[in-house]
């Protein structure tokens, strides 16, 4: 596949055109649109000479990502490639991931991997460079466009997830958390606080000590302790309309027993206390099963809101020792 006059004017523009010959960072001589091989001091070229060097010089390219990708290419596709090849060379472009995710099939990978060719050495050093950056970002523009010219964009169906951004915590990390992170607090030996903030940081926890009677575990209820604290609640109230309903059935079984006068008064007749009886058994099985369930799920809760705390008290210890 020949480059297309997109791909050309994406080389141009980022090359520029030297009509004379320049002795570059990289410690050779570049003339035209950053041609080389035949480059050499004095020499001057006119522009179509430098286009005509230019399409000499990304013919090789061409020729190399056809033998090397195995996966189709577009038109848009194969001339962003040329543009980046152009700039990192053979011998980059057969080790990149941007070759190794195409002919894995994986075009939007190969795409962002074009992003890691932002940087080169300058004094010696590796850094970003503006220019290598932008140029990246015009490449793989042209990469991802296609051909017929209809643009994707995303709609209010299809929407980024908060997972996109670096510095994104989920609820449960946040939960998972230590109320105190101690690591930090080691890295942070170099930010003292002045004799004033100490001062007024003592007499605050000090105060809330004298009126949590000394218990500073209460100071904070964590999200995973106002769960616990909540599931034992909904647990007992369960828990105890089961009680309530066991002891109703005790009662109209008491009522149709001992005082069946009042019974009938009721409209309980004996052929609903023959069915009553009949099932009486699944009921009160089924009844005992779920206060069971309720009573052991007021347990486990408990059980953890008294980890919680133990927990609480552990890392106040252990910040007071720190301290």
């Amino acid at each position: 596949m020949k480059t297309g006059e997109t791909g050309l004017n994406l080389i141009k523009g980022y090359e520029g055109l030297r009509m004379s010959a320049h002795y570059a960072p990289s410690e050779q001589w570049t003339v035209g649109y950053g041609h080389t091989s035949t480059a050499r001091h004095g020499m001057s070229v006119t522009e179509g000479d430098a286009e005509r060097l230019l399409k000499d010089d990304i013919a090789p390219i061409e020729q190399l990502i056809a033998d090397t990708v195995r996966a189709p290419l577009n038109q848009n596709e194969n001339d962003a490639l040329v543009s980046l090849v152009y700039n990192i060379g053979e011998e980059n472009w057969r080790r990149s991931s941007v070759l190794r995710k195409l002919n894995e099939g994986d075009k939007l990978s190969a795409a962002q991997a074009f992003e890691m060719w932002t940087k080169a050495r300058v004094n010696n050093e590796l850094v970003m460079l503006d220019g290598l950056v932008r140029r990246r970002a015009a490449e793989k523009s042209l990469f991802l466009m296609p051909t017929d010219a209809s643009l994707v964009v995303p709609t209010a169906d299809v929407q980024p997830a908060p997972e996109c951004e670096l510095d994104y915590v989920s609820d449960a990390e946040l939960k998972a958390m230590p109320v105190v992170d101690f690591e930090a607090l080691r890295r942070e030996d170099t930010n003292q606080l002045s004799p004033e903030e100490t001062a007024a940081r003592a007499r605050a926890l000090f105060a809330a000590t004298q009126a949590l009677s000394g218990d500073q575990t209460k100071m904070i209820i964590s999200k995973a302790e106002e769960h616990a604290d909540m599931g034992v609640t909904i647990g007992a109230i369960l828990a105890g309309l089961l009680a309530f309903l066991l002891t109703g059935l005790g009662a109209v079984l008491l009522i149709g027993q001992e005082l069946p006068g009042l019974a009938q008064a009721l409209g309980l007749s004996y052929d609903r206390f023959a069915v009553l009886f009949e099932h009486l058994p699944m009921w009160l099985a089924a009844i005992g099963a779920a206060m069971c369930y309720f009573i052991l799920y007021i347990l486990v809760k408990r059980t953890t809101r008294h980890d919680l705390k133990r927990q609480r008290s552990r890392e106040v210890a252990r910040l007071r020792i720190a301290k």
